[in-house]
C-alpha cells in the first residue's frame, strides 16, 4: 500500500512539474513573439533610414535572428527558460530602444534636408532705456520707417518696400488702429531721430538693423535698441541646383548666421567657411573667408559689399560672393544658426577649444592660453570675438574653425549617445542644408563601410583693410577687407590639391604594385 501510495504522490508530483513547465513555455514563447516583433521593427527602422550599408543590415538581421532561436531551444527546461525570458525583456527593450534612436535620426536628416522658404523678419525698435516693454505700450508713438530708401536699395524680386507695408499692415491690425508714421531717406536719419526722440519707435528690417552698428558713429545701436516685436513674411529665393548624386569630390558652404531663433531667417553671415571634400582620399580642406571681405555678388548688381552683408539677401547670394571671388562652383550649403550652435554644445554638454591668447569677453568668461572647458554661449562668444587680438576678423577665423574641431572631437565620443535626444533635437532646429536626404544618406553609409580616418586641414584668406562704401550702406564709409590676390590664389590651389588627391593617391598605389 505504501509503495502504491508513493508511485501515486510521485505522479502527482510529476504532472505539477509538467504542467508549470508548460506554463512557462507559454509564458516564454510570449515573450519571444514580443521579441520577434520588436526586432522586425527595428531591422524595418534600419532599412527605412537608409544611413547603413547592406552588409550591416545583414549583419544586424543574423544578429537579432540568433538570439530568438536560441531562447526557443532553451525554453525547453525550466531554468534555462527562465534565463530565456530575462534575456528577451533585456533585447526586447534594446530593440524599442534602438527604434527610438532610428526614427529620431530619421526625423533629423528629414528636417534639416531640403530647402525651405526664407524668411524676413522686420521689428519695432525702441531706445534701451524707453518705458515701453510691448507693442500696446507704444501704441501712441511716432513710428519712423524708411520705405522709400528700403525701395531704393533692394534688387530682389520681393522688395523691402512690400515686406515694410505688410509689417505696418500687421501691427496696425494688433493694435487695432492705425500708426502715426514719419518717413526718413535713409535709415541713419531714422536711427538720429530715434536717438533725438523725434520718433518713439522705428520699424525697420531685423537684418538692416544689424548692420548699423558697423557704421561709424553707430556704434550705439548695438546696445541702445531694444526690440518690442517681430513680424516675419516668406520671400522669393532662388532655388540652386545639385549634383544628383554625391561627386567624388565636392565644395559645400558652411555659414554660421548672425541671428537666433528660425535658421531660415535672412540675417548676416559671420561664419564663412568652404569645405573642399575628396571622399576617396579622405580629405578635407577648411577654407575661411573673413566676414569683412570686399566682395560682389548677384543682388548688388556690381556694387560691392562684406562677405557678411550678402547674407541679409538669401543664403544663394553668400553662395555667389564665393563663387565669383575663388572662381569655383560650390555644390552644396549648410547653414546654422546662433541658437543651434549654442544649443549643441550645451546638449553635449560642453566642449574644451584650445585659445592661442589670454583674453576676455565681457559678463560671458575669462579664456586662458590652452585648452579651455566651455559651454554653448561661451563658445559662441569665443568664435564671435575680434576685437581683442591684434589679427582681428582672421583670428576670429581660425577661432571658429577650432570650435567646429571641438564640436566634432566632441560628437566622436560617448557624450553623443549619452545625449542623444537632446542633440538631435538642437540639430533639427536650428540646421539647413540643401543636400537631399538621399545624398546625406549615401555619406554616412560611405563612412560606415570604410571606417576611414579623415584629414583635415584649413587655411584663412586674408587681404588689405580699409574703408569704403557698400551696397547695403550706401554713402558711409565701412571697414572692409579687401582679398589680397596671392592668398586667393593659394586657396584656389589648396581646393585643387584637395580635388586632386585621390587621383594622386590612385597613382601612387599603382606605381607601388
Amino acid at each position: 500500500m505504501k509503495q502504491l501510495k508513493d508511485r501515486k504522490d510521485h505522479k502527482v508530483k510529476q504532472l505539477k512539474r509538467q504542467n508549470g513547465l508548460t506554463s512557462l513555455q507559454k509564458a516564454g514563447y510570449s515573450f519571444l513573439a514580443v521579441y520577434s516583433v520588436s526586432a522586425l521593427v527595428l531591422l524595418v527602422a534600419c532599412v527605412k533610414v537608409d544611413i547603413l550599408p547592406a552588409g550591416y543590415v545583414g549583419i544586424a538581421a543574423l544578429v537579432l535572428t540568433a538570439p530568438g532561436v536560441l531562447f526557443g531551444f532553451m525554453h525547453r527546461k525550466l531554468l534555462m527558460s527562465i534565463t530565456a525570458d530575462i534575456l528577451c525583456v533585456l533585447l526586447t527593450a534594446v530593440s524599442v530602444t534602438g527604434c527610438f534612436y532610428l526614427e529620431k535620426l530619421d526625423s533629423t536628416i528629414a528636417g534639416i534636408s531640403g530647402t525651405g522658404m526664407e524668411t524676413e523678419a522686420v521689428s519695432v525698435y525702441v531706445l534701451a532705456e524707453d518705458p515701453a516693454q510691448t507693442l500696446a505700450d507704444a501704441a501712441d508713438y511716432l513710428f519712423g520707417v524708411t520705405l522709400s530708401a528700403d525701395r531704393q536699395q533692394d534688387g530682389r524680386s520681393v522688395s523691402n518696400e512690400t515686406v515694410q507695408n505688410k509689417a505696418i499692415r500687421d501691427l496696425e491690425k494688433a493694435l487695432e488702429k492705425d500708426l502715426e508714421i514719419r518717413e526718413y531717406d535713409s535709415m541713419f536719419r531714422m536711427l538720429d531721430g530715434l536717438k533725438d526722440n523725434a520718433v518713439g519707435a522705428v520699424v525697420i528690417s531685423s537684418s538692416c538693423a544689424g548692420l548699423a552698428a558697423d557704421a561709424e558713429g553707430y556704434e550705439w545701436t548695438a546696445a541702445g535698441l531694444r526690440e518690442l516685436t517681430t513680424v516675419s513674411y516668406e520671400v522669393e529665393e532662388t532655388v540652386q541646383a545639385v549634383p544628383e548624386d554625391v561627386p567624388e569630390t565636392f565644395l559645400m558652404y558652411l555659414s554660421g548666421i548672425d541671428t537666433y531663433g528660425g535658421v531660415l531667417t535672412r540675417s548676416r553671415s559671420d561664419v564663412n567657411i568652404l569645405a573642399a571634400v575628396n571622399t576617396k582620399a579622405k580629405e578635407i580642406l577648411l577654407l575661411s573667408t573673413p566676414r569683412d571681405s570686399y566682395v560682389d555678388f548677384e543682388a548688388a548688381g556690381g556694387v560691392k559689399d562684406k562677405l557678411t552683408h550678402a547674407g541679409i539677401y538669401g543664403v544663394e547670394q553668400s553662395v555667389d560672393a564665393l563663387e565669383r571671388l575663388y572662381d569655383i562652383d560650390i555644390d552644396y550649403y549648410l547653414r546654422v544658426n546662433f541658437t543651434g550652435f549654442v544649443d549643441i554644445i550645451d546638449a553635449l554638454g560642453g566642449v574644451t577649444v584650445y585659445s592661442e591668447y589670454d583674453f576676455s569677453v565681457q559678463n560671458i568668461k575669462d579664456y586662458h592660453k590652452g585648452y579651455n572647458r566651455v559651454t554653448g554661449l561661451e563658445a559662441l562668444a569665443f568664435a564671435r570675438e575680434r576685437y581683442s587680438f591684434e589679427r582681428g576678423d582672421y583670428q576670429r577665423a581660425e577661432n571658429q574653425m577650432e570650435v567646429i574641431r571641438a564640436v566634432i572631437s566632441k560628437a566622436a565620443t560617448s557624450s553623443l549617445l549619452m545625449n542623444y535626444g537632446s542633440v538631435m533635437d538642437a540639430v533639427a532646429g536650428s540646421f539647413e542644408t540643401n543636400m537631399p536626404r538621399e545624398q546625406i544618406s549615401d555619406l554616412v553609409k560611405m563612412q560606415l563601410s570604410d571606417m576611414a580616418s579623415w584629414n583635415v586641414t584649413s587655411y584663412t584668406t586674408a587681404g588689405q583693410s580699409r574703408y569704403a562704401q557698400t551696397y547695403s550702406m550706401p554713402g558711409r564709409q565701412l571697414y572692409v577687407i579687401v582679398p589680397d590676390e596671392d592668398n586667393v590664389a593659394e586657396a584656389k590651389r589648396l581646393i585643387a590639391q584637395v580635388y586632386g588627391a585621390g587621383e594622386a593617391k590612385e597613382e601612387g598605389a599603382q606605381a607601388r604594385q
